[in-house]
């Protein structure tokens, strides 16, 4: 299982979403023959899924691909230059959408690779971020300063679940109360969120297409 998100309190559109990512990256951003699509959905609350949960509503937006990494060599250096690269974590697409939001919960998950990243924004900026990678690499960023532990002598969060959970925790400000299954299958609950929606491909082969305001359709961009 893998999946990219980004949760925000803002409403979320697949033709601002496109706009945003467009602004971020340059042409020559995105790697040739690779196709990236959006998922946008909501609103729903964390009440919703876990007892006890806030009321608050949420909007949540997963970025999907085809054809190997989205960003070229470049892309991944204008996110870097963004202040990125210091928080010793993959560079992934989705965290553009909190650079411009200012606001919300990045979350990068993977079986494969065996990493769980989450990441707080606020008032533009990064504030907290929990990296656990391979069971043998964590990063932790309090916003200024990052502390890489390889390997870690203990995990207060013990495991990727847990990076997930206090992901969470930071971004609602109060903790989430799980029973021990909630806890065990919270990546794919997190996943199911905005795994039932199709993607809508807002780039094809390395080239921007632009979106419909509304239908949400596609079509090539010169």
């Amino acid at each position: 299982m893998e999946f990219a998100q980004f949760h925000s309190f803002e409403p979320r559109t697949i033709e601002g979403v496109s706009a945003e990512l467009r602004r971020s990256f340059r042409a020559a951003s995105l790697r040739r023959r690779t196709d990236l699509g959006v998922v946008v959905a909501g609103p729903w609350r964390p009440a919703d899924l876990w007892s006890g949960g806030l009321e608050r509503l949420v909007w949540s937006v997963a970025i999907e691909s085809r054809g190997g990494p989205v960003l070229s060599d470049l892309g991944e250096a204008e996110l870097g230059r963004a202040g990125l690269a210091r928080r010793h974590a993959p560079i992934h697409p989705v965290e553009a959408l909190a650079l411009r939001a200012g606001e919300g919960l990045v979350v990068v998950y993977s079986d494969a690779a065996r990493l769980a990243y989450v990441a707080v924004y606020r008032q533009r900026h990064l504030a907290w971020s929990l990296m656990l990678q391979d069971g043998v690499r964590l990063v932790r960023c309090d916003g200024q300063v990052v502390q890489v532990a390889e390997p870690p002598r203990f995990i207060a969060e013990e495991d990727r679940t847990g990076v997930l959970l206090a992901g969470l925790h930071q971004w609602l400000r109060e903790p989430v109360s799980l029973d021990d299954t909630e806890r065990l299958t919270l990546p794919d609950t997190l996943a199911q969120i905005t795994g039932e929606g199709e993607p809508a491909w807002i780039a094809r082969d390395g080239l921007w297409l632009e979106v419909a305001p509304e239908a949400g359709a596609a079509r090539a961009s010169g």
